[in-house]
This record gives structure tokens, C-alpha cells and sequence, in this order.
């Protein structure tokens, strides 16, 4: 898969407790190896110097970032609760990973160790105008909140500063800043959402049908997001 600017993507990072474990960036930027910043450089053999990099935002793990804050709420997503109005809220409360767009932490990684695996992380507000479903997908995630990590001196002494990412401060898709002629891998979940849309139209036009029919687009991209193998 090609991964596009703006585009999100995982790779196995280690993990405080426990095994290495898969986390969330966003593309921002990418250079060979050689041409990294000098501090990057430092034991880097020929190869890595040879190879394309990529510069990535940090989406940390909410309840990571919740034992480093001084926010009190322990329960429930943050700025987000169980009572909120719209019911397309609660069909995403405490049904789907919440993730916090951390914009003072950037990494450069190696494409080598991107993984093949796409996420698909959303922003609260497209579920609570129910333009999406999320309860209990694989690879979804929810993010409606940027936070500054504050290093303080000493152990403990570090905290985040919160705020709500607006709708329009938050690309989903690379192709809401690239344009739509991209065709990335992200956007094939888009493909996903037309399959179920479908079905449930079958569903409700006949409660008793045992078999319907419905059409939808279907690219090479597609093909190559649902690793479809024909057997003859």
C-alpha cells in the first residue's frame, strides 16, 4: 500500500508494561534516510540511510495520556460522557478506542516498519450525525481532542494541556487535504460502510427476503484493501 500525506498508519512501538504494542500516527512529512535531522542520524547504518522515512504525528492512547494529566475524569472518553444529548453518542460511548492527537510529539520511522494494517480514526462528531458507525470495528478509533505534553522536571512531574479538535481542524482522509483523485488505502473504508449501507437497505425494503441484490464501485484500490485471492 502507498501511504499518502495526512494519512494515518501503525507500527509496533514498545510498550511501558507488557509486550511491544501497535500505535497510531499521521503522516506529515517524508525524506530518505540521509537526509534526516542530524540528531536522527546518530547510528544509522548505510542501509536505513538508503531507505524513505516517514515523519509522524503521535495519536497516544487516551488512557495513557489520563496517568500523566491532572484531568479527573477517569470514566468515559474525555470531554464526553454517557449523557451527552444525541443518541449517535451512544452508540460510540465506550464502544470504540479513543486516541488524543498529541502535537508536540512527532516521530520519524522507517517505512520498513509501517505496518500493513489501515486505521480508520474518526472524529466524534461524524458519529454523533450518525454519518458513521463504529461500536465494536476492528481498527476504529475516536479522536475529538489535541493535547501539548508539558515536560516538568522529575519523575511525575509531566502533565498534557487539553482541547477539543473542531470538525474542520481534523483530517479523517488524505484526500480532504490532497484532493479526491488519490484513491489512498484509507479511503477504502469508505467502500466498507457502502457494503453495510447496502445490506440494510436490502433488509428493510423486504424483512422476508432470503436473498437481494445492490451495486457499488468497485476499484483495483478496493480490491487491493480487501487482499481479495481468486483460486481457480
Amino acid at each position: 500500500m502507498i501511504l499518502w500525506q495526512h494519512e494515518f498508519f501503525m507500527v509496533i512501538e514498545p510498550s511501558p508494561r507488557g509486550p511491544p504494542k501497535p500505535y497510531v500516527y499521521q503522516a506529515l512529512e517524508f525524506r530518505l534516510g540521509v537526509h534526516l535531522p542530524k540528531e536522527e542520524l546518530q547510528g544509522m547504518v548505510q542501509k536505513q540511510q538508503k531507505e524513505v522515512w516517514v515523519l509522524g504525528l503521535a495519536y497516544a492512547p487516551a488512557f495513557h495520556v489520563r496517568k500523566c494529566s491532572a484531568f479527573e475524569m477517569k470514566k468515559g472518553y474525555l470531554f464526553h460522557s454517557e449523557w451527552d444529548d444525541g443518541d449517535g453518542d451512544k452508540s460510540l460511548f465506550c464502544q470504540c478506542p479513543e486516541v488524543v492527537r498529541v502535537d508536540n510529539c512527532t516521530a520519524w520511522r522507517p517505512m520498513s516498519s509501517v505496518l500493513n494494517m489501515v486505521p480508520r480514526v474518526v472524529h466524534p462528531f461524524d458519529v454523533k450525525v450518525r454519518a458513521m458507525h463504529v461500536a465494536g470495528r476492528d481498527l476504529h478509533f475516536v479522536c475529538g481532542v489535541s493535547a501539548n505534553e508539558v515536560v516538568g522536571v522529575g519523575e511525575g512531574q509531566g502533565h498534557f494541556q487539553f482541547k477539543k479538535i473542531p470538525r474542520e481542524g481534523f483530517t479523517m482522509y488524505p484526500e480532504e487535504k490532497l484532493g479526491p483523485g488519490l484513491q489512498s488505502a484509507s479511503i477504502m473504508w469508505e467502500h466498507v460502510e457502502e457494503i453495510f449501507v447496502g445490506i440494510r437497505d436490502v433488509m428493510v425494503k423486504n424483512a422476508t427476503a432470503r436473498s437481494g441484490s445492490f451495486s457499488l464501485q468497485w476499484t483495483t484500490a478496493c480490491m487491493a484493501f480487501f487482499e481479495v485471492w481468486v483460486s481457480l
